[in-house]
């Protein structure tokens, strides 16, 4: 009894340092990043890039919804990726991306209403994440802020699949769980692979969310390849890989630091 009593006490110490440590990691990575972002958001949107001015990136519209989702968000992926690692007892890439689609589904009931508002905010649909929340409350009511929530999972869930069997494994062939910037380093180049591979699915999210009307998805991808072409499908390529290989640097970095620092 005393000694299921000291599993149960370390798991939950566990699941707390993972808890702060993940929270920490999502709010340093979307801050910084944030510019970053609002200029990948633009160009995946229907305005472009035409109406983007340095105003909009000093002002950093719609920071305020990141703010408020990147810390429980990233919390909630760790939480539960970590868990799962545990029960699944194994390190095999099938292992990985079970467990880090677990952490994506779990994280994006958090990610998706805070993304919704944040890129209409970018795409200067709204002045302030304030007012773009209580126009979505009115007209559309709670299921008005998960648009596009299969979408994102479509795309989170392949890029986790991709980005954190290849972390952990380049984590296990250098020994990176000892080196907070060897986990940056590793995270860089696996964020920038599953990036790169999964932007055209980010495209489509970005045209769902910032989209006013009730098109169904495989409308916007027909309206989008006829109007604008294949390519299209890439836009914010660069923005993307460059975000999210210093993203993955800071964010896996971060984690790794801040655990370590927790005795995690």
């Amino acid at each position: 009894n005393e000694y299921k009593s000291y599993l149960r006490q370390r798991s939950m110490d566990k699941n707390m340092q993972v808890l702060m440590a993940g929270s920490a990691a999502g709010f340093v990575v979307d801050i910084t990043l944030f510019p970053i972002d609002t200029i990948k958001t633009r160009m995946q949107s229907k305005q472009g890039l035409k109406s983007l001015g340095m105003q909009d990136l000093h002002k950093l519209r719609g920071v305020g919804a990141t703010a408020v989702g990147s810390m429980p968000g990233s919390a909630a992926f760790f939480v539960t990726y970590e868990a799962m690692k545990r029960s699944l007892t194994g390190a095999s890439v099938r292992e990985h991306v079970v467990a880090s689609s677990c952490g994506e589904t779990v994280a994006c009931t958090i990610r998706v209403p805070t993304e919704v508002v944040k890129q209409r905010v970018q795409a200067k649909q709204f002045r302030t994440s304030a007012q773009c929340l209580q126009h979505i409350l009115r007209s559309q009511g709670i299921k008005g802020l998960y648009v596009g929530y299969g979408t994102t999972l479509m795309r989170e869930i392949p890029f986790a699949g991709i980005q954190y069997p290849i972390w952990e494994y380049l984590q296990r062939c250098y020994n990176a769980e000892s080196a907070g910037w060897k986990a940056g380093v590793f995270g860089s180049v696996s964020g920038g692979i599953a990036g790169a591979l999964t932007t055209p699915i980010d495209v489509m999210k970005t045209r769902i969310m910032t989209n006013t009307t009730d098109q169904r998805i495989s409308q916007i991808a027909q309206n989008l390849i006829r109007e604008e072409g294949w390519l299209s499908l890439f836009n914010g390529l660069s923005p993307r890989v460059f975000w999210l290989s210093i993203g993955g640097f800071v964010y896996l970095g971060t984690y790794q630091f801040a655990l370590q620092r927790l005795g995690g």
